[in-house]
Formats: structure tokens, C-alpha cells, sequence
């Protein structure tokens, strides 16, 4: 009993006993528990298997030796396999050599194998496995002497079927558990209980310590004996005993002093209605008189009355009413978040809160009640001035409410009013967060304002750029459309001289007329026809692209048959193929029909192919192949030759544009092939798209759909890897119409010519 009334002690053992360490504990006891039992039923089911397995297998070799002996006796052998089996679970067949079920024998819930699984064994020799068929089962088979087999089939895990040791073992620590968690509770629970009478002896002895401190203690009435007890802490200061005492009415009656015997009879028996509490004259032993003042609670009762006694000697007070008056307004003034001082009638320091000694930085025994303003001013550590003007009685306006700015960028808001004796009572609020909040609002209000303008102006400017740029955009546009109309108009005055060049250029090739007389004329008139030709190329180029940004090409979409197109686009550039020294490659059989315009395909694969022509080197390879889905039909023209550098291919499919200026030294181009091609593509509704690398080759690539409305897609080993030219649809759309048959081709001196067809030739 001793140990529970050191606080140290109680406490060491309520730390070394918590839940948490107790639950730890018990936790790890489970688990090793677990893992014990884990193993022993792991260990025992090793030995159900192991024992299933041996008696099948002697099984099997009992029941072969019986059938072996029933074939030498005569004996019916079907009939001996019902005694060949080890357990009520297994089964016993007697099987044919071919793996024939010739008998069994069997009853409910025995386990067995499928005509499938039995003819998979070999019964040419002894057996003994573990087969994977509806559920693990253990098969043991002998040959028998005169052909056939006996087979026996059971469970693999135990044929006896008794309960699992994992459930056994499983059940059996769930049950230590519960009891050991009830344990644990139990032992907690009265932990906590211990703790709580430690807890509640340490608790009577502080209060009987402060009683005696305080000079007061409990006291009981007890009806029965019309006695009333007392403590040895409010008995010894009166001197009246060194003990514990119970004292009778009678007792009491010579103790108290007539006046106050009909109060203290009142008190102790509720003999008087509503007497509750009162200040008691009580006789000491040396004739004097000590008051002590006697409460109880107003629902006492006569048969149960209680209360406390407080011994008064040495004190002023009439009552302890006044001093827990006092007391309660002292702290409810010390609980308030405001400043608060109160001065008398007089101008005397009367009551202050540590919040008001805090912002003049009082020192702990400053001040003192009766204390005037200039006293208390002169004791200040800081804003001695401050304290003067708005916290002294002197103030010039004594109702008022003002912000004050003290050091460190701290404010108050200080309310002053008059008491009705003439004094004054200060309160004063902290509003540095409030001020400071409402600076901070007034800077973001101004930046606000400020940036509200920067904005006004900056529209306003955006909005003359805009206009500016409106302009300029309109003079462009318009300027452009003249550009193309005028090209445009002019295609037959830039063709009728070029076709005359080029037909008699043909004509005095041919020497029709007669030779031509020195060599070197038949050299110049073969450079005359091979320049006129590419500069009727060029300005055909020129002309489309103008006629296409002038909104005047009009493509008739219909069913294209491509195998055939692209067979004679491969038959027109494989003379110019042949020349350059490469060897062209096409794979176009079966090619399905395409929903485009003719001879814009043709266009677009013979400007691909030409372009790969033109810079593949002699002895490079050109491939030309078709692939195709449900919805479109891709071409893929790739070359071996120079490539092109990452960092060139977002030139590509500008008009004017080449992807490295060498190429125009050595060969000739306007960069206008696939910016044409970029265009009819877009036209039709298809994908252009190149890739390339630099020195290794390119790989152009075009997708036409094959119905209307059909969704077109790069091949899966393109995406991601080639750039689409045709991705930013063209800002002029030109008049498409659907048409089932291609128009008429053009006619150029005199016989039909495709795009592109003299250059191949």
C-alpha cells in the first residue's frame, strides 16, 4: 500500500504497464505462436501425404499379388478389387493394357480419373504418381502377370479426409488468442483501476495537505447520533485536539457563543429553513473567541447535510463572500484579451490586467493599488508619454476611442469611460494584425489601380496594333490575290512562245528538214529543247500554284483506279531512272481504288518519284509499294539517296523551298514539287508526310481515303516518326466537285501531255 502512495512509483509502473507496450507484447506472443503452430500443421499435412502416398502404393502391390494369385486359382478377379482399396475415398481399377477400364470399384465421394487420364499412363511397368486432374490426386498402378493392370487412385493430400491441421491448428490459436486478449484486458482494466486509486489517494492527500494549509476542513452531520465531524486540520489551529473528532450538539452548544448558537444549530441540522452558511463564534482554550465560517449546499437535506469549515482567524473579512468576489473579478478581468486599468474617484491606481503592465513593460511588483497616474507613468520602461495622454485620469478627453501606434509597428485601439464615482476605466485592444491587414490592402489596392491602367494602355495599343495588323493583313491578302490572278491570266502568253521554242527545238533534232551541218548546232539545239522544257515545268509549277491560291483549280473527285496509275506513273519516270544510274522497284499489283481525282494522283506520285530520282545517287534503289485498310490506301515511295537532315524537314512543302541549297547547284528544282503536292493532297482530303535521314534516305509517304468521308492515317511504323506536310489545312479552299470520269487531259504542242509527263520522258 505504501508503494502506491509514491506518485513516482505509480507512475514508472503505469509507463512499463501502458496498453500500447502490453498490446505489442501480446501481438508478438500470437505471432510466434502462429508461427509454431504454421509449422506443425505444415508438417503434419507433409505426413498425411506421405502417409496416403505409401499405403496406396501397398495397396496397389496387395491387390496385384491378389489378382495374380485369383488368375493362378481360377478365381473371379473383378470380384477381388472391391477388398483392394486403402480407404473409403480411393479407387480401384482393373485396367486393360491398351488402358481399357475393364472394372472398378468405388463408393460415394471416392475420387477416381477420367478414361482420358487412365489411358495416358504406361501400364507396362510399376507406377506411382501424382496427377493433376480435377484436384491433386495420388495414382499407384502394378502390371498384372497375365496382362492389365490394377490401379488404385486416392487423394493426394490425405485419404482419410479428417479435419485439416491448418483449420485445427488455426481454431486452436484463435482460442489462445481470445484468451489471451481477454487476459490482457483484464489486466488492463485493473491496471487502469490501480491507477485510478493511486491517482485518488494522492488527490485526498493534497486536499488534506491544502486543508491543513488553508486551516479548514469537511465536515458531516450524522442524524443517528446528532453528531458532527470535523478534521484535525481545522481542530488543531483552534486548539482542539491533534485529531480527527466528531462533537455532539450538546458539545457544540458549550463551544459556540449564544449569539451564534441558533445559526450553528441551523447550519449542522437544518433545523432553519434556507441557512446554508454563516461566521461562527467558536470558544478556544484560552478563553478567547474564533470565527469560522460554515457552509453547506442548499439541497442539503436534515438526514444528509455536509459542508466545509474555514478557520477566519488573522483576516479582515466579515465573510469569504467579499474575497471570492474579489477573487472571481480579479480573474475574469486577468481572462479578457483586452488592456484593461480602472482608477477611483480619486485618480488612484485601482485595478489593472497583466496585458496592461505587459505593453508598458511593468515590472512584476510595479504596481501597487493606490498608485496616481505620475507614479505609475514614472515606473513605465516604455511609452511613459503614451501612458500619460490616453491611460490617466488627466487625459484631456476622457470618452473617447482612438488607435495608437506603439513601438515596433504595434497598435492599439484604446476606449476610454468614465465610472460612476468619478473614475476612469481604460480598455485597449490589439489591432496591429487589423492595421497591418488593412495597409497591406490599401498597397494591393493602389497596385491594383496602378495595373489597371499599365492594362488600359497596353489595350489600347493592342487594339491599334490590331488594327494596323487588319491592315496590313487586307493589303497583303489583296495584294497576293493580284499576284495570283495575274499569273494566273498569263498562262497562255508565257506557254505559246515556250511551246514554239520546244516544237522547233523537236524539229531540228529530229533534222527533219535536212542535217543541221556541224555537230555542235545538234549539241545546242538538245540544251535548247532540255531548257525550254524545264522552264515550261517551272512555269506550269508557277501557274498551279497560283491558280490553286487563286481559288480557280477545280478538282473532279471520283473512284481512281490506282493500279493502274500508278503502273504508268512508274512507266513514265523508269527512262529517267534508267539514266541516273537507279534501279526502280514497284509492288502496286491489286492496288484497291481510291476516292481522289486522277490526274491529281498522277501529279503527286510522279512529282514524289521524281524528286527521289533527283537525289538518289547511281547504283540507290527506289521502292514504290501499296498498303491498305478498310478506310484509305497509303503509297510509299522510298529512295536510298542523301536524305534529309532533321533540321530541314520544316522547310519542306513551302513554296520556293529547298531542303538544302547544295541540292540546287547540281540539281535543278524550283521547290515547288511538294508544295503542289502538299496542296492537290489537301485538296482530296488525303496525308502527305516525309521522313528522312540524312544519308541513309527518305521515305515519302501519301494517303488518299477510299470513300467519302472516310478517316485517312499514316501507316503504324510512320506515326510519330514522319513529318505531315498537309497537317495546316490551306487558308484558301477552292470549289471541289464530285465527278465519276477524270476530264480531258491538256494539249501541249499538239499532244496529250500529264503533268510532269516531258520531264520523265
Amino acid at each position: 500500500m505504501a508503494s502506491w502512495r509514491n506518485p513516482a512509483h505509480a507512475e514508472t509502473l503505469r509507463d512499463t504497464l501502458s496498453p500500447r507496450r502490453l498490446s505489442a507484447l501480446a501481438g508478438l506472443f500470437v505471432l510466434a505462436l502462429g508461427a509454431v503452430f504454421l509449422s506443425k500443421a505444415s508438417e503434419e499435412a507433409s505426413l498425411r501425404a506421405t502417409e496416403t502416398a505409401l499405403r496406396t502404393s501397398q495397396a496397389a502391390d496387395a491387390c496385384a499379388k491378389t489378382l495374380n494369385l485369383a488368375a493362378v486359382t481360377g478365381q473371379d478377379g473383378p470380384a477381388q478389387i472391391a477388398g483392394c482399396r486403402p480407404a473409403a475415398s480411393a479407387t480401384a481399377y482393373l485396367v486393360s493394357s491398351g488402358g481399357d477400364v475393364l472394372s472398378l470399384a468405388a463408393s460415394d465421394g471416392a475420387v477416381g480419373l477420367s478414361g482420358a487420364a487412365i489411358a495416358g499412363l504406361d501400364f507396362s511397368r510399376r507406377g506411382d504418381e501424382k496427377i493433376s486432374y480435377d484436384g491433386a490426386r495420388r495414382v499407384s498402378w502394378r502390371p498384372l502377370d497375365r496382362g492389365g493392370a490394377i490401379l488404385i487412385v486416392s487423394p493426394n493430400g490425405d485419404m482419410f479426409r479428417r479435419a485439416s491441421p491448418y483449420l485445427t491448428y488455426f481454431v486452436l490459436l484463435a482460442a489462445i488468442s481470445l484468451v489471451t486478449a481477454s487476459l490482457m484486458m483484464a489486466f488492463l482494466r485493473q491496471s487502469r483501476a490501480t491507477a485510478r486509486t493511486a491517482g485518488a489517494l494522492e488527490t485526498l492527500r493534497l486536499s488534506n495537505e491544502a486543508m491543513a494549509a488553508g486551516r479548514a476542513s469537511p465536515w458531516r452531520f450524522d442524524p443517528k447520533i446528532r453528531a458532527v465531524s470535523f478534521s484535525r486540520s481545522l481542530l488543531e489551529p483552534l486548539g482542539l485536539g491533534a485529531r480527527d473528532r466528531a462533537f455532539t450538539l450538546r458539545e457544540i452548544s458549550a463551544l459556540t457563543h449564544p449569539e451564534d448558537l441558533r445559526a450553528a444549530i441551523a447550519i449542522f441540522s437544518g433545523n432553519g429553513a434556507g441557512t446554508v452558511d454563516g461566521v461562527i463564534r467558536l470558544r478556544d482554550p484560552s478563553g478567547g473567541w474564533s470565527r469560522v465560517y460554515f457552509r453547506t449546499s442548499r439541497d442539503a437535506t436534515r438526514l444528509k447535510r455536509s459542508g466545509v469549515a474555514i478557520d477566519l482567524a488573522g483576516t479582515d473579512a466579515v465573510a469569504p463572500a467579499a474575497a471570492i468576489a474579489q477573487l472571481r473579478l480579479k480573474d475574469a478581468i486577468e481572462s479578457i484579451t483586452e488592456a484593461f486599468v480602472l482608477w477611483d474617484g480619486r485618480g488612484r491606481l485601482a485595478v489593472w490586467n497583466r496585458r496592461f503592465a505587459n505593453i508598458f513593460r511593468f515590472s512584476p511588483d510595479a504596481l501597487k493599488p493606490g498608485l496616481s497616474a505620475e507614479e505609475v507613468a514614472a515606473r513605465a520602461r516604455v511609452g511613459r508619454e503614451i501612458m500619460v495622454e490616453h491611460f490617466s485620469p488627466a487625459a484631456a478627453d476622457a470618452e473617447e476611442t482612438a488607435e495608437i501606434a506603439l513601438p515596433r509597428s504595434r497598435w492599439i485601439s484604446v476606449s476610454r469611460r468614465r465610472t460612476a464615482e468619478g473614475g476612469l476605466v481604460c480598455v485597449a485592444a490589439n489591432v496591429t494584425d487589423a492595421k497591418r491587414r488593412a495597409i497591406a490592402q490599401r498597397r494591393r489596392e493602389d497596385e491594383l489601380k496602378s495595373l489597371v491602367a499599365d492594362l488600359e494602355a497596353s489595350r489600347a495599343e493592342l487594339a491599334e496594333t490590331m488594327r494596323n495588323y487588319q491592315l496590313e493583313k487586307r493589303r497583303a491578302e489583296e495584294a497576293n490575290h493580284a499576284k495570283s490572278e495575274f499569273l494566273a491570266n498569263m498562262s497562255h502568253e508565257l506557254r505559246t512562245p515556250l511551246n514554239a521554242i520546244n516544237g522547233f527545238s523537236e524539229i531540228m533534232q529530229a533534222e527533219i528538214y535536212g542535217p543541221l551541218g556541224n555537230p555542235k548546232y545538234k549539241e545546242y539545239v538538245t540544251d535548247i529543247l532540255s531548257s525550254g522544257r524545264h522552264l515550261l515545268e517551272l512555269i506550269d509549277d508557277v501557274l498551279d500554284m497560283s491558280k490553286i491560291e487563286a481559288g480557280k483549280v477545280r478538282l473532279e473527285l471520283g473512284r481512281v483506279e490506282l493500279e493502274k496509275s500508278l503502273e504508268e506513273c512508274a512507266r513514265l519516270v523508269a527512262k529517267r531512272a534508267s539514266d541516273a544510274g537507279v534501279r526502280l522497284e514497284t509492288s502496286v499489283a491489286h492496288a484497291p481504288a481510291a476516292y481522289a481525282d486522277p490526274r491529281a494522283v498522277k501529279q503527286v506520285i510522279l512529282n514524289l518519284l521524281v524528286n527521289a530520282i533527283k537525289f538518289t545517287p547511281a547504283g540507290g534503289e527506289i521502292t514504290l509499294t501499296v498498303e491498305a485498310d478498310l478506310n484509305c490506301v497509303s503509297i510509299i515511295v522510298a529512295d536510298s539517296g542523301v536524305g534529309i537532315a532533321p533540321e530541314h524537314l520544316t522547310r519542306l512543302g513551302a513554296p520556293f523551298e529547298l531542303a538544302r541549297e547544295e541540292f540546287s547547284k547540281s540539281r535543278r528544282g524550283s521547290g515547288l514539287g511538294l508544295a503542289l503536292s502538299t496542296s492537290l493532297m489537301r485538296l482530296q482530303s488525303g496525308l502527305l508526310a516525309i521522313s528522312s535521314e540524312a544519308g541513309r534516305g527518305t521515305v515519302a509517304c501519301v494517303v488518299f481515303p477510299r470513300r467519302v468521308g472516310a478517316k485517312t492515317r499514316l501507316p503504324r511504323y510512320l506515326r510519330g516518326k514522319a513529318r505531315i506536310l498537309t497537317a495546316t489545312p490551306s487558308a484558301l479552299k477552292p470549289a471541289i466537285s464530285e465527278a465519276p470520269a477524270a476530264p480531258a487531259p491538256r494539249k501541249t504542242s499538239g499532244r496529250p501531255r500529264l503533268r510532269r509527263q516531258q520531264a520523265a520522258e
